[in-house]
């Protein structure tokens, strides 16, 4: 018995000596930046930069406000220093982002159905929203597609056996099952698909997480003036007029249909598409005003390499922040986003020093995050300023800047990293090679404790899905969040610089520099192996 167990005890010895000499063998296929690169990133440039753009003077920052612009000139200046050029269409830094305050005509909009001769009318709000309010007045059957998904490579089809032409669709949130590890384009579903099958218009469900939510959520986009990004076109460049139904009008169409709520909203195997024996009405009336101007700042660094120099790495943050209140309070905004946008203008910085990477560098400092990703998801859903296909990844950086004192018991610093820690959200979702080289490059870097609390799809905070970088993680691009924690200050007048931990971030920007190096010299693109 000793034998033996002595045996299994040097078999295991030496698999381990195999493992630590294949990581070294990787790690010596991976180099890290140059130490001139790498030390061009400071806690002195950092406070430097984040003094002025969380300065009184720049008022926090808010997306429509002109200190905004003046934020917006600072970040653009600093690229074109470091021998960035410009990646909006018309050869600038600016990227115009054209948002538009939209007041909802309440008594006039809203949803009819008409279920064998009894109507019942539900009013915008409480029966249904707009995510984009616009002028709707169409009427037509009803026709249950599932998820909607029109898809011959995969052999799947909902709308398979339907006449749709001239109809309503009535669209349940996700995919199905066997798709999941499908490579679905975007006009395979959704609105795109409807509009190819000659839809008129579209009652999207939500999934059961939003129905959860759906008071907070009616509270928020329920107003009569809401701001947004215009309607987004389908593949074939046309509109489909939709709204998203609410509790009561969902239990009414699974009514008609002889079903109930749950299995509506979350169909799986258990309803096919069919034609829904009920028609409906959709009015909306919608008066439009163009917002003042907002902007993203976007900047290339084109790669070394003729052939990758073609692929871009993201690094990310947004550079909004809140609106100075009625009082004259200023809503700094030093650790939100400030601490992510100093962090990025670093590593622009620290890109350009020494020998450039084999691809090139996507810099984009996104506006409107605080009031709904309105940045992001114009780059990545209306005019991308790079072909979403060319992006490799994405390192978003979204509050890195504080730490949680020793002794600080205050219950609202509770989830506030110590000065060692950060929180890492989504390197796993879609790539398990980017997860795995992040893990290694902070071993051979910054040593921080990773912390993947957030990372959980079941943490009610739900953060994968609250910053700019789930809209590129949306379109299938891995994506790594950055991100040091929630604290007392979040969105109040105190998140000041004299409260960010510079040293900290440092090591952070320097880590996150290193990992995005590395990717973006790889002999390969990252290999994305999840689905979206």
């Amino acid at each position: 018995m000793k034998h033996n167990r002595s045996f299994r005890r040097a078999l295991a010895l030496l698999m381990l000596a195999a493992l630590m000499l294949a990581s070294a063998a990787g790690a010596a296929n991976r180099p890290l930046p140059t130490a001139e690169a790498t030390s061009s990133i400071t806690a002195r440039e950092l406070k430097k930069h984040l003094t002025f753009l969380a300065s009184d003077e720049l008022g926090g920052r808010y997306t429509l406000s002109p200190s905004n612009l003046i934020a917006a000139r600072y970040l653009a200046s600093q690229l074109e220093f470091y021998g960035y050029r410009g990646a909006a269409r018309d050869g600038s830094f600016f990227q115009r982002v054209p948002l538009s305050y939209r007041s909802v005509d309440l008594p006039t909009s809203h949803v009819t159905l008409n279920i064998g001769g009894t109507k019942r009318e539900f009013n915008y709000a409480d029966g249904f929203l707009s995510e984009v309010p616009t002028n709707i007045s169409i009427a037509g059957g009803l026709v249950f597609v599932g998820y909607g998904v029109s898809s011959p490579k995969n052999n799947y089809d909902d709308y398979a056996g339907l006449k749709v032409t001239g109809k309503i669709v009535v669209i349940a949130s996700g995919e199905p099952a066997s798709l999941q590890h499908a490579g679905l384009g975007d006009n395979e579903r959704g609105e795109s698909a409807a509009v190819a099958h000659g839809a008129i218009g579209a009652i999207k469900l939500p999934d059961a997480q939003t129905l959860l939510g759906w008071e907070q959520i009616k509270s928020w986009m329920g107003g009569q003036k809401q701001l947004g990004l215009p309607p987004r076109p389908t593949a074939s460049g046309k509109t489909l007029p939709d709204v998203t139904a609410g509790p009561e009008l969902i239990k009414a169409i699974a009514k008609a249909m002889g079903t109930d709520a749950p299995t509506l909203v979350a169909p799986g195997d258990r309803l096919k598409p069919a034609e829904v024996t009920a028609t409906a009405e959709i009015k909306l009336k919608v008066a439009v005003e163009d917002a003042p101007p907002a902007q993203n700042v976007a900047g290339i660094l084109e790669g070394a390499d003729p052939k990758l120099k073609d692929e871009y790495v993201v690094f990310s943050a947004h550079y909004d922040h809140l609106q100075t209140s009625e009082k004259g309070e200023v809503y700094h905004g030093a650790d939100d986003d400030g601490s992510g946008t100093v962090s990025v203008l670093e590593i622009a910085q620290a890109l350009a020093v020494g020998p450039r990477p084999k691809r090139s560098i996507l810099i984009v400092f996104h506006t409107g995050e605080e009031l709904g990703l309105f940045g992001s998801e114009y780059n990545t859903d209306y005019a991308p300023v790079v072909p979403l296909e060319k992006l490799v990844a994405d390192f978003n950086i979204d509050m890195v800047g504080r730490s949680r004192p020793e002794g600080d018991d205050d219950p609202r610093d509770a989830h506030l990293t110590d000065k060692d820690s950060i929180y890492i959200i989504g390197a796993d979702k879609l790539s398990t090679e980017l997860n795995k080289l992040s893990e290694e490059t902070n071993l051979d870097t910054a040593r921080l404790r990773f912390d993947y609390l957030y990372n959980d799809e079941r943490n009610p905070e739900r953060f994968y899905y609250r910053s700019d970088h789930y809209n590129y993680a949306r379109h299938g691009i891995p994506i790594i969040f950055y991100f040091t924690g929630v604290h007392r200050d979040y969105h109040r007048p105190s998140d000041i610089v004299e409260k960010i931990d510079f040293e900290k971030m440092e090591r952070i920007d320097r880590m996150i520099f290193a990992t995005g190096w590395r990717v973006a010299n790889l002999d390969h693109r990252l290999v994305v192996d999840k689905r979206p």
